[in-house]
């Protein structure tokens, strides 16, 4: 934050809670800093966030200051805006079926699934679509070659089909 151009600040996490504990370490490192920093708006977003404290990233950025916004689904043209640097994990939230454990549902574990070597690229090209901006991969360039997969895997073959096809069934 300090030493970079202007430009929001894009972070990358899999859920409520990462996002929830890097807003808490965020606001204490920039308490503990005081006025030898510059302004950062810390703007969590996320579906059970009370809708008057959603508002607050879409308000403009003070001259001077910059925000740090986690994209949420179905925000990609405002994630983008003004988008200096992009942060990420090699994690993804994916909708999954794990037949074995009766579980469907969004995945936030670590190992698997991993983001997809496609995702993170596009990811990437979310900074500098305004002005030239950086992306802060939190893994290694061997990793990305050869721990993540090139494309993600088709929902097809992550999703429980049981429900449809039973609702099939009932129809006839």
């Amino acid at each position: 934050h300090v030493t970079q151009p202007p430009g929001d600040i894009l972070v990358f996490l899999t859920g409520q809670e990462e996002i929830e504990a890097c807003v808490e370490l965020l606001q204490e490192r920039c308490r503990r800093l005081g006025s030898r920093l510059p302004e950062l708006l810390v703007l969590p977003i996320y579906a059970n966030l009370p809708s008057e404290l959603q508002a607050r990233i879409f308000q403009p950025t003070p001259p001077g200051a910059r925000k740090v916004r986690w994209p949420f689904k179905g925000g990609a043209g405002l994630e983008e805006k003004g988008a200096g640097e992009v942060t990420m994990p090699p994690r993804c939230p994916q909708a999954s079926a794990n037949q074995r454990a009766g579980w469907v549902g969004d995945s936030e574990v670590t190992m698997p699934p991993r983001c997809p070597q496609a995702s993170a690229n596009q990811r990437a090209g979310r900074a500098g679509r305004v002005a030239p901006g950086k992306c802060f991969r939190l893994y290694t360039a061997w990793a990305f070659q050869h721990e993540l997969e090139e494309t993600p895997v088709p929902e097809i073959q992550r999703a429980d089909l049981g429900s449809l096809v039973l609702l099939l069934k009932s129809l006839g």
